[in-house]
């Protein structure tokens, strides 16, 4: 629910799995560890919520993206995929460890250097909710 003038507002942050890049290296990784994982392949754009939010009679609908860099260490890079839903939330600890292994050698081998930089994009959307009685 929003208090009366509110405004919804949507702010999505996805990583980018293009072809080559570090991204899509760690999901093809997860979906070999966890082959019922099913959130990869991500574009980071939401269109079906502006659908959504049309038919629920939000009005003056307004979205917008952005890609920027996250820039991460190999290591937390492999702490935050650890601690993502394909592995950690989904994998038993000797599942997580066997991955993080294996994610810790591509890094070294296919992206070596100290800093990652991870392509993301930043998916807005901004909904006036529906005309209230007397608006």
């Amino acid at each position: 629910m929003l208090r009366r003038g509110g405004v919804l507002v949507i702010a999505h942050f996805d990583w980018l799995p293009l072809k080559g890049n570090v991204v899509e290296a760690t999901e093809q990784l997860i979906e070999e560890h966890n082959p019922a994982w099913r959130m990869g392949g991500g574009m980071g754009m939401y269109p079906r919520w502006l659908r959504e939010l049309g038919e629920g009679g939000y009005r003056h609908l307004e979205s917008y993206s952005y890609d920027t860099d996250a820039i991460y260490t190999p290591e937390s890079w492999r702490g935050r995929i650890r601690a993502s839903a394909g592995v950690g939330a989904s994998l038993p600890p000797d599942g997580v460890a066997a991955f993080d292994a294996e994610l810790a050698a591509i890094l070294r081998e296919r992206f070596p250097g100290d800093r990652l930089a991870i392509p993301h994009r930043v998916f807005t959307l901004i909904a006036h909710p529906p005309a209230a009685d007397g608006d």
